[in-house]
């Protein structure tokens, strides 16, 4: 005796799903999947412009440290420019000037902020807006300097496309504690 279904003859397949029914499955399961991975990429985009705004927050921070602790220990400004400035680290307290105690901090065309020690230079932070960024002083001329201002402005850049999703800035005020 053949086997037979509720819905139909012996051996003539309608108890199944029928390639239509299967498509329109098939299909929506594909428009599911779609919506599900916009919402995917969305939320890892966000997160990639959030770290690239951490590490620009990061890189300014520590630059800031640096750059406090090169300014507290220095006996005086040597060269200050609204770009940059040179300080007098007198290491062995001789009172002499040498090219091993003088650190300059600039901010290059590129946005990059240096650090320079004698022969030895590097950058501390990238991204830095060049026209937005500056130092101030409480002074003309580099020897009466006793203070300064620190006004740096991180450029954020999206990590996908390359194109400028903000800024964030950094102030910070500064003054010498080791002048003669």
């Amino acid at each position: 005796m053949p086997y037979r279904t509720e819905r139909g003859r012996a051996g003539d397949g309608s108890g199944g799903f029928s390639l239509i029914e299967l498509s329109i499955a098939m299909s929506g399961l594909l428009l599911v999947s779609a919506v599900m991975m916009s919402f995917f990429l969305g939320a890892v985009r966000v997160d990639d412009v959030h770290t690239s705004d951490d590490t620009a927050l990061e890189q300014l921070r520590d630059a800031r440290q640096r750059m406090s602790r090169d300014i507290r220990e220095a006996r005086r400004f040597t060269v200050a420019w609204q770009q940059g400035f040179t300080v007098w680290i007198d290491d062995g307290w001789d009172g002499v000037v040498g090219s091993g105690e003088l650190v300059t901090w600039s901010i290059d065309v590129a946005g990059n902020l240096w650090r320079s020690l004698g022969d030895e230079s590097r950058i501390e932070a990238r991204g830095i807006s060049v026209s937005d960024s500056y130092f101030a002083f409480d002074a003309p001329t580099p020897s009466s300097i006793t203070s300064m201002q620190i006004h740096l402005v991180a450029v954020l850049v999206d990590p996908v496309d390359g194109s400028t999703t903000g800024t964030r800035s950094l102030d910070t005020d500064i003054s010498l504690r080791n002048v003669p």
